[in-house]
């Protein structure tokens, strides 16, 4: 049997293997999510459902715990300086010399000198300027954290404005739909009592305005429904037109039955800015305490191991044999030692940055005031908002019955002939304006929610809760 028999079944075998691990790898790599083909049918999000996918999929989350990431990292690299450094140094000199004077020629100091150090060094008392740097380090960890939940909040708030505009206009489609409907009948019944004589051809052409008006209406409301679909599949980091079914409809749910001073507490206690603004102030005053370290001594102990290699270019003659003896000298030695250094900047520089870092905890401290008062004008201001949509959706609701009951009292007039199509025509325009506002109080009701939630910096993901029970975030 020839060699190359042997060679060519193995790379038949190798090859073989190798394809096959790769089409394994290719069906098990996941699919790519803004892939829109080859689906059997739409994908279904209820809003929570479309929270929850937002918070694991868009780039901002992902940024955020990228943060935290680094975070961590510094904080390794500031426990770093609490341990000893290694350093190892190598050098070479050559010495030449140009012009002696003496007993000796000018040669007599030629020489090649060749050093290798090994240093071990421990700094044992920096003004506590470690401790407060790997503390600081800490506090910017647990100030990314808050930010990371702050960015997810913002991001429920957006998707649940997003998802409450989309029922909206979907209710509202509903509506000028329905209007459309009854316009086109209404059409029909004008130009039938036009040709009967027994009404204005002017009653004919209002209908056909108010049909036309109301159909502007609808291609513009059908434009928000797609516009805002496509927002929504941006969030959950689908292609922008892919097909995705949002479910749910605009209700007006469970009513809020917290005071106005107990969102105040909340908001005040477990929004995300305050913890914040107080981690900055944290990070302020270890700052300073470096700064206030600076002025302390620096004390470091080292234990330096040493190799010294000279070679000298001219041997001497040795004084009781008169033979040539060379002069080279190898030596190996170990030092230890403490060094204690005190810097004194005579420009003043150390109590400038001192009092730099005063000055900077006090604008921080005015800063989180300023993000406690805006943040009770963002309560204040939304609780109020829920409540008058509380109560427009009451007058709406009572308004929407009369209207609908209007315009059936309308059209049965029309049918016994004892109506006019003007009064049909008016009692269209009142239910549709009736359905409309309806609609704008609820989708203010429930939007008035999501915002006082975020303003609490508390989810209610679904809006479906009475209550949002007062669970303490986490302690960062």
């Amino acid at each position: 049997m020839k060699p190359g028999f042997f060679a060519k079944i193995a790379l038949l075998i190798i090859t073989g293997t190798c394809l096959a691990f790769a089409g394994a790898w290719a069906g098990n790599s996941p699919a790519d999510s803004n892939d829109t083909g080859g689906e059997p049918g739409a994908l279904s999000f209820t809003m929570e459902e479309s929270i929850e996918r937002a918070l694991d999929v868009n780039p901002r989350i992902r940024a955020a715990e990228w943060e935290i990431r680094k975070a961590d990292s510094d904080i390794g690299r500031q426990r770093g300086d609490f341990f000893p450094t290694v350093s190892a140094q190598s050098r070479y000199q050559m010495l030449d010399s140009i012009d002696a004077k003496g007993p000796t020629d000018q040669d007599y100091l030629d020489q090649q000198i060749g050093t290798v150090n090994f240093r071990l060094s421990q700094p044992l008392f920096r003004g506590m300027s470690i401790f407060n740097a790997h503390e600081k380090a800490m506090l910017s960890k647990t100030r990314v954290k808050a930010w990371k939940t702050q960015v997810e909040k913002e991001l429920v708030l957006e998707v649940q404005l997003h998802f409450l505009e989309l029922l909206k206009a979907r209710e509202d489609v509903q509506s000028l739909q329905d209007a459309v409907h009854r316009l086109e009948t209404s059409v029909e019944e004008a130009e039938a009592f036009h040709e009967r004589r027994m009404a204005p051809y002017t009653q004919v052409l209002q209908a056909y305005v108010d049909l036309a008006d109301a159909r502007q209406e609808l291609s513009q409301a059908k434009n928000r429904v797609e516009t805002t679909r496509v927002q929504l599949n941006i969030f959950l980091d689908f292609s922008a037109y892919r097909n995705i079914d949002y479910a749910g409809h605009l209700e007006k749910g469970a009513a809020l039955s917290w005071s106005l001073e107990e969102c105040l507490d909340y908001a005040l206690q477990y929004r995300p800015e305050i913890r914040i603004a107080q981690k900055g102030i944290k990070m302020a005053e270890k700052d300073r305490k470096i700064a206030l370290g600076r002025f302390s001594p620096r004390l470091d102990a080292s234990v330096d191991y040493h190799i010294r290699d000279v070679d000298y270019d001219e041997q001497i003659q040795d004084p009781t044999t008169g033979q040539p003896s060379d002069r080279d000298q190898r030596n190996t030695y170990w030092t230890a030692g403490i060094t204690l250094q005190w810097e004194f900047g005579l420009g003043g520089q150390q109590y400038y940055e001192y009092s730099k870092t005063n000055q900077e905890i006090e604008l921080l401290r005015q800063n989180r005031r300023q993000a406690e008062n805006e943040i009770t004008a963002e309560v204040q201001t939304y609780y109020m908002g829920l409540q008058e949509a509380d109560e427009r959706i009451d007058t709406t609701s009572t308004a929407l019955d009369h209207a609908r009951e209007g315009f059936s009292m309308a059209e049965n007039r029309m049918a016994v002939r004892m109506g006019t199509i003007g009064e049909l025509l008016d009692a269209q325009a009142r239910l549709s304006r009736a359905e409309a506002n309806h609609n704008q109080a609820v989708g203010d009701y429930l939007s008035s929610m999501a915002r006082l939630y975020h303003a609490m910096g508390r989810d209610n993901r679904s809006l479906g809760r009475k209550t949002p029970e007062p669970m303490p975030l986490q302690e960062l």
